[in-house]
């Protein structure tokens, strides 16, 4: 499709690259327990990272935002905070929030799709340069009609709604959630004095009762698609939305759900301070952020609490409450420090390094004096551990892989890499092999040496016997852990002069690394056609 498109001159060179994704996987879906819920009902969620239409739904959902931004939509509960104070009205003082069942499932993407034709072709200002209404619909179209996914080994289509993880749909549901919500206002005989929505949750102020259920009856009668549900004030005349409670005389605190644990990062946990700290600045600027004069103080002696009970050291406590106070105190000074330091920090070069608690700050000390900024990326938890929501790729369809293909007939192997599915880089070796091309006339580079070694020796490669040394989370791994199994065991196939170039800084950990590689069949096999060939 993005072929024809771009053979068409229906897209840019540049877009046609931007929508592709060269090596991917299937989507596959899990599910995420919602435990504040009664029976904790699974939320089914698709993963979308490095599948076929990943990049092409990030590309749509760029050109549909302009859309989504409407008056009614909140970016947070601050955004909320502020709408809510400032149209407070003694005539509608009775509060009740909406809520949409099933949002992404349920709802009617191809409504949401005319709706977005309709908007450009009305305000063509909003298309992004050099597409069309009539491609964008086409795309948007074919993403609908591909809306398939994989779960426990079976592949499924869904036919109805959008699948929860697509940035592309997410886009499209607000669309059409906004342009119900919008009609029910404009069209409702007797609408709220306020409504906004975040998401799927939505809080209007109404009259009464009485009037609130009226208007749940007049907006699910637009639509077949959404349902709304309502909830009511409390008996304590308190009502919750998003992280915000409202109280009866319209003063409002946090609120934390039933299931709350308080459990935060340990002050002894192994990360940086800069995270740590990040615990104790968030609580107090959101209670700085949502809470009335009234309930600031009980909300700040909370977070206290919170902190002293994850071990934080009382004194940290206090410097960083301090802080954020002194912030909101005076926030035109700080609001212009924090841009000058915005400024500074674009201009220097970004390096992220694994977090170590005794040599990670002298070595971003050493390196901030370079003008280079240090990130730290987090090591292996025990959530990853012990908890397992996806189904294991077959390892033949893998990415970022270390791999070993031996020779039948004498000790002699070969160690590589790939960055794409392993059986991709599988059929290139046997084609070398197969076509007699395993040099390339040109540069006189050999292209794959278990090809050449075969060719050349008359021996015959064990293909259907190929194995996998390491499966590695991250292609950034792929050069330092080949290079360890090619210093450390020595295949006799490898060339070490077309090897990865790594420092001998790393010398001392390569035999670590190559005690961590671990032979395991890779499941991989050639057709009895292909083995024909071979003899041949």
């Amino acid at each position: 499709v993005l072929k024809k498109l771009h053979t068409d001159k229906k897209i840019t060179t540049d877009l046609y690259h931007k929508m592709r994704n060269l090596h991917p996987r299937w989507p596959q879906l899990y599910g995420q327990p919602k435990i504040h819920k009664p029976g904790a009902p699974i939320r089914p969620v698709v993963s979308f990272y490095n599948t076929p239409l990943q990049a092409l739904h990030k590309v749509l959902a760029s050109f549909l935002k302009p859309l989504a931004q409407n008056p009614l939509r909140l970016k947070d509960s601050s955004d909320f905070k502020h709408r809510f104070d400032s149209s407070l009205n003694p005539s509608f003082h009775y509060h009740a929030s909406l809520d949409v069942q099933s949002l992404y499932t349920s709802c009617d993407m191809r409504l949401a799709l005319k709706t977005v034709i309709s908007s450009f072709e009305q305000n063509p200002s909003r298309l992004p340069s050099n597409v069309t209404t009539t491609t964008i619909g086409s795309l948007i179209n074919f993403c609908l009609d591909n809306s398939y996914l994989e779960f426990n080994g079976s592949f499924y289509s869904q036919d109805e709604g959008g699948t929860m993880g697509s940035p592309l749909i997410v886009e499209l549901a607000e669309i059409r959630l906004a342009e119900i919500e919008t009609l029910a206002l404009s069209s409702c005989p007797d609408p709220p004095n306020t409504y906004s929505h975040f998401v799927d949750d939505g809080l209007g102020s109404f009259r009464d009762r009485n009037h609130a259920e009226s208007f749940l009856t007049f907006l699910n009668s637009l639509t077949e698609d959404l349902n709304f549900t309502q909830e009511h004030p409390s008996t304590d005349g308190t009502i919750p939305f998003l992280d915000v409670l409202i109280h009866p005389d319209k003063s409002t605190s946090v609120y934390r759900k039933p299931t709350h644990t308080n459990l935060y990062t340990k002050y002894s946990s192994c990360t940086t301070n800069s995270s740590k700290n990040a615990v104790i600045r968030s609580l107090t600027r959101r209670a700085h952020n949502i809470c009335s004069p009234q309930h600031l103080d009980d909300e700040l002696q909370t977070v206290r609490h919170v902190c002293l009970q994850n071990g934080f050291p009382p004194h940290r406590i206090t410097t960083i409450m301090d802080e954020v106070q002194r912030k909101f105190t005076n926030p035109s000074r700080h609001q212009s420090l924090a841009s000058f330091n915005r400024q500074t920090r674009e201009h220097a070069l970004s390096v992220s390094l694994p977090f170590h608690p005794s040599l990670s700050k002298p070595i971003s000390k050493i390196l901030g004096q370079h003008d280079i900024k240090v990130t730290h990326s987090s090591a292996t938890s025990l959530r990853n551990l012990l908890t397992k929501t996806k189904t294991t790729p077959p390892t033949h369809l893998t990415p970022n892989t270390i791999y070993e293909i031996s020779c039948s007939q004498c000790p002699s192997k070969y160690a590589g890499q790939t960055y794409r599915p392993l059986v991709h880089r599988m059929k290139e070796h046997e084609r070398c092999y197969r076509l007699n091309n395993a040099i390339d006339e040109s540069t006189d580079r050999i292209k794959s040496a278990p090809a050449h070694h075969a060719l050349t020796t008359g021996h015959t490669i064990s293909w259907n016997n190929i194995e996998v040394l390491k499966s590695l989370t991250s292609r950034s791994q792929l050069d330092l852990t080949e290079h360890a199994a090619i210093q450390i065991r020595q295949p006799a196939l490898n060339r070490t002069d077309r090897a990865p170039k790594c420092s001998s800084l790393w010398d001392p950990i390569l035999p670590k690394i190559a005690k961590s590689l671990k032979s395991r069949p890779s499941g991989i096999s050639f057709s009895i056609l292909s083995t024909l060939l071979y003899n041949k």
